[in-house]
């Protein structure tokens, strides 16, 4: 977390309260136009992203030409500007009526890893509208907990907590989940962890993702191999102005033999899928973070 002045906290919280009304008050095609508008500005603007997005996309897919991956590139962009006033415009809204505009696919699936009584590792990764369908499961779902790192500008953090705190869902920061997490699966909670992100070498283990070593957070598998936990990932899929949950992928880990339950195989196999769902629909993942620092492989 970055240390800011009083000032600048203030500026930038009087500034989000502005765009959050703007927002709440426009239809949906104005809110997906202007979402396009400034992503493709986002692209231009942060240039060193966009370069570190490029170099991303020709790594993991050396075979696509650079006019496709431009093109991936580009909409990957416009979709996050989306996404971003999307988040918004949700926010003014009762949860019912976040949870109908993102109805859930396969749900049965985490019905039955619920039944099974061991917790539920609900894993996905920063796809898609990953924050819209976190909000959609908290209306339709109870006993869910997830982690989360605050914010570096107080007045947000309080805004997001008042409003995490509608839901019922149960936040912790980041650098003190572990404990929690852990009691969280031994009381058959539903813990929701994006785990595509790259983490220090000493926070985790280097496995394939996309194709490509990576550090990878091996502490869903060593929690889901203690507790006999089930695995279910989920994936928000963006349609128009509106959203849906698909759920896929059930890991029934009690049932895995020693070896698969280990954490380099187990972990190996959660990047699978999540790589897998990125390669089928590489514009709705966020190119632009440094997926792979401190491996050898990266791209800076």
């Amino acid at each position: 977390m970055s240390k800011k002045s009083r000032l600048q906290t203030r500026i930038e919280y009087r500034l989000y309260r502005i765009l959050l009304r703007a927002v709440g008050a426009m239809p949906d095609e104005a809110v997906l136009r202007w979402g396009t508008r400034i992503g493709a500005l986002a692209s231009r603007v942060l240039r060193g992203r966009d370069r570190l997005g490029m170099r991303n996309l020709r790594a993991a897919f050396p075979e696509r030409r650079e006019e496709e991956l431009r093109q991936i590139l580009d909409r990957c962009w416009r979709h996050f500007g989306r996404e971003v006033l999307l988040y918004l415009k949700v926010q003014s809204m009762p949860l019912e009526e976040i949870a109908a505009r993102c109805p859930f696919v396969n749900e049965q699936l985490l019905h039955d890893a619920r039944a099974h009584g061991k917790g539920t590792l609900l894993m996905s990764g920063h796809f898609g509208g990953w924050e819209i369908g976190g909000l959609a499961l908290m209306a339709h779902v109870d006993n869910v907990r997830t982690v989360a790192r605050r914010l570096d500008n107080s007045l947000l953090e309080e805004d997001l907590a008042a409003f995490r705190a509608k839901t019922g869902a149960q936040v912790v920061d980041r650098r003190k989940a572990a404990r929690f997490l852990l009691k969280s699966l031994s009381e058959n909670a539903v813990v929701v962890l994006l785990p595509d992100q790259a983490v220090l070498p000493r926070e985790g283990i280097k496995v394939p993702f996309l194709g490509r070593p990576a550090w990878t957070t091996d502490a869903p598998a060593k929690m889901a191999a203690k507790h006999g936990s089930t695995i279910v990932f989920a994936f928000c899929i963006p349609d128009g102005a509106r959203h849906r949950l698909e759920f896929e992928e059930p890991i029934r880990v009690d049932q895995l033999s020693e070896d698969e339950r280990e954490p380099v195989a187990l972990t190996t196999r959660i990047n699978d899928v999540i790589s897998r769902r990125i390669a089928a629909c590489p514009e709705l993942w966020l190119w632009m973070h440094d997926r792979w620092k401190g491996t050898g492989e990266g791209t800076a």
